[in-house]
């Protein structure tokens, strides 16, 4: 069953898809109908800035219509504190083993000037995995950028859900989400940690880029600008993204034989690309129709 979820816990989205968008952009969404139920999707912006908002309309169209939400993560009642003593309960290398140990010396050398670059000394990330590295790297970077998970499309939507009584599920749980980077085998997660440091340098550059194509629903672009870094890493997308979509297209498939209405929203990663939950819905003989211009 989709987990369900009543907490409003504030901490950064555990993803690799940071996007911003205009206040009168037009997001691409898709409307699916099922046996008994319908949704409606939409691409995640994990991380806003204050002057993002108002958000485009069309995403308060979308919400108005649905009388769920449905986002990645179950936080039911996790805390902060919780969720920080997770992330170094597992996040922790081995004894006697350090970051410089695991990785490639080119790419502890670009650990340790992008840190320095954003006022991190490595010293305090020295005995984290790489996954958590790359995870906290990106964090510092995009709040430098004035880029906030607090401000991000999912915690704006789970705060008006809270106050509207809207009934709230998550995709897969923070250890579901947790699991799957601690899983990646060592060379995977130097994939993941300099795919984040090339990210971050040219980090605004990249975002006013995401943020146009976001803004026009270019699905051409966001699916090149989002998969072109994992071409040389598959076996890094597979656990990141395509399995993470099998999971999920079997869990909305579920939802829509319920009598319900939901609004779905995850990472725009998700929604691009061959093995999109969008493909993997169509595949299963589900509706789904493009309502970017409706």
């Amino acid at each position: 069953m989709v987990a369900r979820r009543r907490s409003t816990v504030r901490l950064p989205a555990v993803t690799l898809c940071l996007l911003s968008v205009s206040a009168w952009g037009n997001p691409a969404a898709w409307h699916v109908n099922g046996e008994h139920g319908e949704l409606w999707l939409l691409g995640s912006i994990h991380y806003l800035r204050e002057q993002d908002y108002p958000l485009p309309p069309r995403i308060d169209e979308l919400y108005r219509q649905a009388d769920t939400l449905v986002m990645e993560l179950d936080l039911d009642d996790l805390d902060l504190s919780a969720v920080q003593a997770t992330f170094m309960e597992v996040g922790i290398l081995p004894a006697s083993t350090t970051l410089r140990t695991v990785l490639a010396p080119r790419v502890y050398d670009l650990t340790e000037s992008r840190a320095a670059d954003l006022g991190m000394p490595l010293m305090l990330l020295e005995h984290l995995e790489p996954w958590l590295v790359a995870l906290t790297l990106m964090d510092l970077g995009m709040n430098r950028l004035g880029y906030r998970a607090s401000q991000g499309l999912e915690q704006y939507l789970l705060r008006r859900s809270v106050a509207d009584g809207k009934e709230i599920l998550g995709l897969e749980s923070l250890g579901d989400q947790i699991s799957i980077f601690d899983s990646l085998s060592w060379a995977d997660q130097e994939a993941l940690l300099l795919h984040t440091l090339t990210d971050l340098q040219a980090p605004e550059a990249a975002m006013s880029k995401l943020v146009a194509d976001w803004r026009d629903g270019n699905l051409d672009e966001l699916a090149l600008e989002l998969t072109v870094d994992f071409e040389e890493f598959p076996e890094l997308r597979t656990a990141i993204v395509s399995a993470r979509n099998q999971r999920w297209a079997v869990k909305l498939e579920e939802l829509l034989r319920s009598n319900g209405r939901y609004l779905v929203v995850v990472g725009a990663l998700h929604l691009v690309g061959e093995d999109s939950v969008i493909e993997l819905l169509s595949a299963r003989g589900l509706n789904v129709t493009s309502i970017r211009e409706h």
